[in-house]
Formats: structure tokens, C-alpha cells, sequence
């Protein structure tokens, strides 16, 4: 927590805004209850969906589009159906745009620009890239935070990002030279115009359309500086020169919502023999457990090592092997620390809490930035990662075994929990926001 007590008189209504899953909107509740401890008025602007969860933590809540309630009534699918087209590998993407952005525009600009009345500050992440609309519009000055480092990486040709399972980028800029690169991916950009066509028009109903900038890439990085909410070691050593800058670095977020103790049943499980394995699919990806679990809870009681399976209820409904138990959620900054190693999806959030406990993991990366991250960790030396097509055979199996069993993948853990940031990085991010917070409508 900040040390120095909060100066009221400089006290700013910040709003933030963030769109997609619990762990996409968990850091900006961390972020906010920050900003409060340093005497500001924050209020988190997103979907209905996390109303509840935003207030339970003493924070001021805004309606933001698009909401989840609206998605399910209007699509007819359910949460994990979304989800599952979401995480598409070829068309997760277009799926996201035009199912569940692009027919509400115009609310989801409505209902933010009244969020960000009186405000000082608006703080959105680059997956809202209507926010600099909004912030133009008012005259408002607004910051980026970056909890991914495909987001920036996309902009570099000096690390560039693993696109998919099947696609990384990280060769072509020394095959074609990073000038070539930057021209090449700048044209490949700009070659998908059409698809952000709503975006773009919505620009010109602001009076800030620039077809020289694309509103999902150069639009979504604030002029005014961006907070990236991850450790530096994350981006290719030494840092890269050509990031969309100003950049600060406020290291990882560990904050994850859950204040609870870990429950009676999960306590005596963790004291009644050797750490376990954990296994958890994140927010993003639940619904695949039917998928996974069952086998790797097999191949576990054949290698003889207890684990623990984080939402696997309907996944893992008969009789478990001994030394195995699933549990609907948990407090993973109390939990991780007390595994021997942690099986996830790459994600963001979870993956940095995995690094702060001091364990390795094996990622298995499904989509969106999970890819990116997943090689970043392996990079790191601490992790291992094998796609979702091979997570359930021989590779998984060896994988888990080298898991499990090598020193040299625990002993870096252990010096990377050293190496990374020690205080959490809302604290830092809320920090660097309130010092730049400009006076209101004072221009970049």
C-alpha cells in the first residue's frame, strides 16, 4: 500500500474501463482500489456481468457496453459457447467484433462518454478501442495500461509476437530486415480495413478519422503514455527501442479478487501429504475441462502425484483417484505458493501469479495473447508449453514428467520470484497515474 497519506485536495475522478473476462477486469478492480488508497474517485466502467464483483471491493461501478446479458439475449449462446467461438484460432476474432462489439457501437460510446462525465482521467486498455473516441470527443486526456505484451510487440519489429499456435512473426523481421518488416506488416494491418469499418465510422462521427492510423493498432496507445502492468523481463532483453512509447513498466499484477480464505476441504487436502500439482483453465477457457481434465487426472494417479483441479466440478464428477480433489475456485496467491508446479493456459494473469509463487508450469495456450505469453515464460526459463492439440498425449505426458521432476525448471522459478517485481504492480500503476494525471482538458 502507498505510505505517504492521500492529498484530498488533489484528489481526481479517474474512470477506467476494460472489456472481456474476469481476468481482464480484475487488475482495473486492483487499480482502482489503489487510486482510492491514494485519495482519488475512481469508478470502473464495464459489463453488467461484474456489477456485483466491482462493488463487493468498495468500488464505484458505471454500465458499460457491451454487456454480457445483452450477448446471451441476443445470440442465444451461453457464456461458454462464446467463449468457445471467442477462442477460434481463424475466426475467434471476427467472432468477437462482429458479434459482441460492433452491432452496439453506438451504445457502447453512449454509455461510456456518461461514465466520464466530470471525470479527470480515463484509463482503458488497448482491447477497448473505442475509448480514445470517447476521450476526443469530451477533450478528455486518457492513459493506456497494457497487461499483455502482444500489444506492444505488435508495434515492434525488434521482438515480435507470436501470433497464434501456429504463427509467429519472431523470424521475419531478420529474414526480411526490420525497415521491410515494419512495411510489411504495416501494409497487412491496413489490408483488413474493411473489418473495422464500424470503428472507423464511428472515428468520422467524432471528426477524428485518420486512415493513416488504424484504430485497433496505433488508435488503442494514448499519446499521453501507457502503463504496462507487467514485469519488464517480459519483453526481449535488452528493451526494445522501437515500442509505441512512452511506455512505463509497473510490473505484475497480484492481485486477484479473492480475499477468502482457502476453504476447510482444500486446507486439509494441501496438509494430508507432498505439494500438488494444480490445474486450472483460467476464466477464459473453463468450459474445456470436460475436454482435458479426466485424462490428466488419469495420467496424474498413473505418475503417482497429487493434484488439484481448480473449477473441475462438472468435468470430474465421479469417484477421484486418491490424492486428487477439485475445488470451484480459491485464492490462487494463497494457493500457488504451495504447489509443486502449476498446469494453465498462458493467460495474463494467472500465469504472473504462477511466477510470484516461485513454482514452474506447463502452459497450454489456446488463443488471443495466450501464444505470445506462453513463449515469452519459456523464454524466461522457468516453463514449458505444449499446444492444446498435444495436451493429451505423449508430448503432454513427457511434458508433465520433465515438470514434476527437473531441477533446473524449479531452481529458475525460484530466482525469478527473486528477480521479478516484489510489490504488486497496481500499487506502481496507480502510482504512475495519479503523477501524470493532467489538469482536465489540458492537450497532449
Amino acid at each position: 500500500m502507498p505510505s505517504s497519506a492521500p492529498d484530498t485536495a488533489a484528489s481526481r475522478r479517474i474512470v477506467l474501463t476494460t472489456f472481456g473476462t474476469h481476468g481482464d477486469v480484475v487488475p482495473f478492480i486492483g487499480l482502482a482500489k489503489q487510486l482510492q488508497a491514494l485519495g482519488h474517485r475512481p469508478v470502473l466502467a464495464t459489463s453488467d456481468f461484474f456489477r456485483d464483483l466491482v462493488t463487493a471491493h468498495g468500488v464505484e461501478y458505471a454500465p458499460a457496453a457491451p454487456h454480457h446479458s445483452q450477448h446471451e439475449r441476443d445470440l442465444g449462446l451461453t457464456q461458454a459457447e462464446r467463449l468457445q467461438k471467442a477462442f477460434h484460432p481463424l475466426l475467434g476474432g471476427k467472432f468477437v467484433m462482429e458479434k459482441l462489439v460492433y452491432p452496439y457501437m453506438d451504445q457502447i460510446c453512449a454509455e461510456l462518454d456518461a461514465a466520464c462525465e466530470g471525470a479527470d482521467l480515463l484509463v482503458a486498455p488497448p482491447t477497448t478501442p473505442w475509448a480514445h473516441m470517447v476521450a476526443h470527443k469530451r477533450g478528455l486526456p486518457w492513459k493506456s495500461v497494457i497487461l499483455q505484451a502482444l500489444t506492444l510487440s505488435l508495434h515492434s519489429a525488434q521482438d515480435p509476437p507470436v501470433v497464434s499456435n501456429a504463427l509467429s512473426l519472431r523470424p521475419w523481421p531478420r529474414l526480411l530486415g526490420e525497415e521491410r518488416y515494419r512495411r510489411w506488416f504495416r501494409t497487412l494491418r491496413n489490408s483488413g480495413r474493411n473489418f473495422i469499418k464500424p470503428l472507423d465510422d464511428k472515428a468520422r462521427e467524432y471528426g477524428m478519422f485518420d486512415p493513416a492510423r488504424n484504430p485497433i493498432f496505433e488508435g488503442c496507445i494514448s499519446p499521453w503514455g501507457s502503463v504496462a502492468m507487467m514485469a519488464p523481463e517480459m519483453m526481449r532483453q535488452p528493451m526494445p527501442t522501437d515500442l509505441p512509447g512512452p511506455v512505463d513498466f509497473a510490473g505484475f499484477n497480484f492481485f486477484d479478487g479473492n480475499t477468502a480464505p482457502l476453504s476447510d476441504e482444500l486446507e486439509a487436502f494441501l496438509q494430508d501429504g507432498p505439494p500438488p500439482l494444480l490445474f486450472s483453465l483460467g476464466s477464459s477457457l473453463w468450459f474445456q475441462a470436460a475436454r482435458f481434465y479426466p485424462g490428466w487426472s488419469k495420467l496424474c494417479a498413473r505418475l503417482g502425484v497429487r493434484a488439484i483441479f481448480l473449477a473441475g466440478q462438472n468435468a470430474l464428477t465421479g469417484p477421484l483417484p486418491a490424492g486428487q480433489i477439485t475445488v470451484p475456485w480459491a485464492s490462487v496467491g494463497a494457493l500457488f505458493p504451495r504447489c509443486h508446479a502449476v498446469v494453465n493456459t498462458a493467460g495474463c494473469g494467472i500465469s504472473s501469479q504462477v511466477m510470484h509463487a516461485g513454482v514452474p508450469q506447463l502452459l497450454v495456450p489456446f488463443g488471443m495473447d495466450q501464444p505470445d505469453n506462453a513463449a515469452r515464460l519459456v523464454r524466461l526459463g522457468a516453463a514449458l508449453s505444449v499446444p492444446p492439440r498435444k495436451a493429451r498425449g505423449k508430448t503432454f505426458e513427457q511434458a508433465l514428467h520433465r515438470l514434476i521432476h527437473d531441477p533446473t525448471l524449479h531452481a529458475r522459478a525460484r530466482q525469478l520470484r527473486q528477480d521479478i517485481n516484489p510489490v504488486c504492480g497496481t500499487v506502481t500503476a496507480a502510482r504512475l497515474i495519479a503523477q501524470s494525471c493532467p489538469a482536465r482538458h489540458e492537450q497532449p
